[in-house]
C-alpha cells in the first residue's frame, strides 16, 4: 500500500490522530514492525520515541517510513530520505504506530487474514471436542487432544502430538501504556509454526507472532504440560521446555537446550545451544551454549 494512502485513511477515519510526512509520500509500505527487529518485508513502516534509535534505524534498511516526534526528527530525516523513504512526524509515535495498525488489521487487506478452509492431511487423529479454526494447515499423522483449539494461521507438520485442553494461535499479550488511559491490548496480526515430530503436553499455550513472519518450534522439540509460549518466541530442534515453564515474548531457545520445570525466561533473551537452565530459576540474560545456570537470576554453574 502506498504510505500517503494508508496515512490518508487512518486519519480520516480516525481524525484524533494527525501527522505530518517529510520525504517520499508514495514509497509502497508491505509491513510494520518494531525498530529494532529483522523483518521479511522489505519496505515497513515503523516508530522511534527518541533519537536514540538513530543508529538502529540506519542499519535497518528495510525502514522506508519511520514515525517520530517533531523534536527528534534532525536525527532521522537523512536516513529516511537516503533510501527513498519518509519521515512521519506526531505528537506520541508509539500510540499513532500501534493505532495505525490496529486500523491497518481491522479496516483493510494490509495483513493476511488466514481466511482460507483448513487443510488436515491423512492418517490425523483429532478429538471430536477440538477446534480446528479456518486458516490451519496440518500434516500427516498429527494427534490432537479434547477440548485442544487451533487458531487460524497456524501450520503443523507431520508427526506432531498436541495433548488436550491446549491453545496453539492465542492472542499474545502486547499492551500500550500511555499514562493517560487505560492499557490497551494490540491485536497480533502473525501465526505459529510447529515442525515434525513436536511433542506438546496438556494445558499448554502457544501465541502468534505479533505483526510478521510465526512463533516457531523446530523439529523434535518437546514441550511439557502448562507452558506458556509468549509471541515471537523460537524454539530450535531437539529443546525441551518442561512443566511450568514462562518463555516471554521473542526470546529464543537454541538447539538441543533444557529448561527445568517453573524457570522464567525474559523477553528477548536466548537460550544457547545444549545449555541446562535449573529448576525455579529467573533468567534475565543471554546464556552461552552448553553453559548450565540455576538461581534468581540466574548465574552460571561451573564444575571445580
Amino acid at each position: 500500500m502506498i504510505l500517503l494512502d494508508i496515512i490518508k485513511k487512518f486519519e480520516h477515519e480516525i481524525p484524533s490522530f494527525r501527522s505530518t510526512i517529510m520525504g517520499n509520500v508514495d514509497v509502497d509500505i508491505d509491513g510494520m514492525n518494531l525498530c529494532n527487529r529483522e523483518s521479511e518485508h522489505s519496505n515497513i513502516i515503523s516508530y522511534a520515541t527518541t533519537d536514540r534509535y538513530a543508529d538502529v534505524v540506519k542499519k535497518a534498511m528495510h525502514i522506508k517510513a519511520l514515525i517520530v516526534n517533531e523534536n527528534d526528527a534532525n536525527s532521522f530525516i537523512d536516513t529516511l530520505e537516503s533510501r527513498n523513504g519518509a519521515v512521519i512526524f506526531t505528537d506520541n509515535p508509539e500510540t499513532y504506530f500501534y493505532a495505525l495498525h490496529e486500523f491497518l488489521y481491522a479496516q483493510t487487506d494490509f495483513y493476511d487474514k488466514f481466511d482460507f478452509e483448513s487443510k488436515v492431511g491423512a492418517g490425523c487423529r483429532i478429538d471430536d471436542s477440538a477446534v480446528i479454526e479456518d486458516g490451519v494447515v496440518i500434516g500427516q499423522n498429527v494427534t490432537i487432544g479434547a477440548n485442544t483449539v487451533i487458531k487460524h494461521g497456524t501450520v503443523i507438520e507431520d508427526n506432531v502430538i498436541i495433548g488436550c485442553n491446549t491453545t496453539i494461535g492465542s492472542e499474545g499479550f502486547q499492551l500500550i501504556v500511555d499514562g493517560k488511559n487505560p492499557p490497551i491490548h494490540v491485536t497480533h496480526a502473525g501465526g505459529c509454526h510447529i515442525s515434525k515430530n513436536v511433542y506438546i503436553g496438556d494445558n499448554t499455550c502457544m501465541c502468534n507472532s505479533l505483526f510478521e513472519g510465526v512463533t516457531f518450534i523446530g523439529e523434535n522439540a518437546k514441550i511439557d504440560n502448562l507452558v506458556h509460549i509468549a509471541h515471537n518466541l523460537y524454539i530450535g530442534k531437539n529443546a525441551v521446555i518442561t512443566a511450568h515453564v514462562i518463555l516471554c515474548g521473542s526470546s529464543r531457545v537454541e538447539e538441543g537446550a533444557w529448561i527445568a520445570p517453573n524457570a522464567s525466561i525474559i523477553n528477548r533473551v536466548t537460550i544457547g545451544a545444549y545449555s541446562k537452565i535449573g529448576m525455579g530459576s529467573v533468567v534475565t540474560r543471554d546464556v552461552a551454549p552448553y553453559a548450565v545456570v540455576f538461581g534468581s537470576p540466574a548465574k552460571e554453574h561451573i564444575k571445580e
